[in-house]
C-alpha cells in the first residue's frame, strides 16, 4: 500500500511537471543581456555626410538607457557613421552633442526592448560646412588641393586648417609617428587652392580639411580624399 501510495504521488508530480511545462511553453521568453544595436550616419540636409573623428568626444551620438545615470556614447567616425551593437534591451533617449546644429527633433526615444536593431540617420546643419576637397597637379613630393567651406548658423571661423597624412581620416591632433607621417598646413581664407609640401614619393595619403568655429571645442572636418605620390 506505502509504495502504490508513493507511486500515485510521483505520477501526479510528472504530470503537474508536464502541465507547468506545456503552459510556459507557450509563453515568449524574456530576452536579455546587451545584444541590442542601434546605428547609422551624419547628414546634411542635401544627402552629404557630416564626417567625425572618432579619437575625441567633442562630436557624438549620447544614449541614456532607462534607469542609467550615465550615458552610452558614440563618436562619429570619418565616413559620417555611428554605433554600438552592445545596447540592452531597454528604452533610450538618443541625441547628437558636438558642432553641429540638429535640424529635426533634438531627442530620439527609441524602444530597444520591442526592436533588436535600430538604424537612424541624424539630419544636422554643421557649425562650418565643409566640401570635400579636390586634388591636381600632382608630383613626387607635392600635390595641389582645393577646398572650400562656409559658417552656418551665425557661427564664424576661428581656425582652418588641411591634413595629408599616410594615416587615415587625419585630424587636428594626428601629428606623425614611428609608423606614419602627417603634414599640416594653415590656412587663411575659406577657399583657395594651396600647394602641399614635404611628400615622400611613390606615397598614399589621405587629405581632409577641418575648421573650428569661434566659441567651439569641436571641430568640423570634410570627407576625405586619397592620392599617390609619383
Amino acid at each position: 500500500m506505502i509504495i502504490m501510495k508513493l507511486s500515485d504521488k510521483i505520477i501526479t508530480l510528472i504530470l503537474s511537471s508536464i502541465s507547468l511545462q506545456a503552459i510556459t511553453g507557450c509563453q515568449k521568453e524574456p530576452e536579455f543581456g546587451n545584444d541590442r544595436a542601434f546605428s547609422g550616419t551624419m547628414q546634411d540636409n542635401a544627402g552629404n555626410i557630416v564626417a567625425g573623428d572618432i579619437t575625441t568626444t567633442s562630436f557624438i551620438v549620447k544614449a541614456l538607457g532607462a534607469g542609467d545615470v550615465v550615458t552610452t556614447d558614440m563618436p562619429i567616425k570619418g565616413d559620417g557613421t555611428f554605433g554600438n551593437n552592445k545596447l540592452y534591451a531597454k528604452q533610450y533617449k538618443i541625441w547628437v552633442n558636438g558642432p553641429v546644429t540638429t535640424t529635426t527633433k533634438d531627442t530620439l526615444l527609441v524602444d530597444l526592448a520591442a526592436n533588436k536593431n535600430v538604424t537612424h540617420n541624424f539630419i544636422v546643419s554643421p557649425f562650418i560646412a565643409i566640401d570635400k576637397p579636390t586634388s591636381g597637379n600632382l608630383t613626387a613630393t607635392t600635390v595641389d588641393v582645393s577646398y572650400n567651406m562656409a559658417a552656418q548658423n551665425g557661427q564664424s571661423v576661428s581656425k582652418r586648417e588641411l591634413y595629408c597624412s599616410t594615416y587615415p581620416f587625419p585630424n587636428a591632433i594626428i601629428g606623425s609617428g614611428a609608423f606614419y607621417t602627417t603634414v599640416k598646413v594653415t590656412l587663411s581664407a575659406d577657399a583657395a587652392t594651396i600647394t602641399v609640401p614635404g611628400l615622400t614619393t611613390k606615397t598614399k595619403y589621405y587629405i581632409r580639411v577641418g575648421a573650428l568655429a569661434t566659441g567651439s571645442n569641436g571641430y568640423n572636418y570634410s570627407e576625405q580624399i586619397e592620392i599617390t605620390t609619383l
